[in-house]
């Protein structure tokens, strides 16, 4: 199921680079600096840029929108809370975490639910194997 979603992954790594980048562009301390705001400007629009090649990529792979939309937005979640606290010093509350779990339990339910179903239509189910 997951095999063919290294793209995906990547998208959503490149989706939260592209949030540090956007951030950093607006920060205090390059107020000053026209030309550290348009470089960090110019890598968000590149980062934004691959974030939808990659995801057009993974999209190919991996046969359905909703495997591809899933992991791309988990590695995007996870990569900005560790990338806003690794550069912005930004802290995650314990209710923050409690929100993404319950959001990345959703999103692989929906997935298992959908592989379930499909298999079901295929007639790979196990209960259709043994009614014949």
């Amino acid at each position: 199921m997951f095999v063919r979603l290294h793209f995906a992954v990547f998208a959503g790594i490149c989706a939260a680079a592209a949030s540090v980048f956007g951030k950093l562009s607006g920060l205090p301390a390059f107020e000053n600096s026209i030309i550290l705001k348009i470089l960090c400007f110019f890598l968000m629009v590149c980062c934004n840029t691959c974030v939808w090649t990659l995801f057009v990529k993974a999209l190919h792979q991996s046969g359905s929108s909703l495997h591809a939309t899933v992991i791309s937005n988990a590695s995007n979640f996870l990569c900005s809370a560790l990338m806003g606290y690794l550069i912005f010093n930004e802290k995650a509350n314990f209710v923050w975490w409690i929100g993404l779990s319950f959001i990345l339990g959703g999103l692989l339910l929906v997935i298992c639910s959908k592989d379930d179903e499909k298999k079901s239509i295929d007639g790979t189910s196990s209960e259709h194997e043994h009614i014949h």
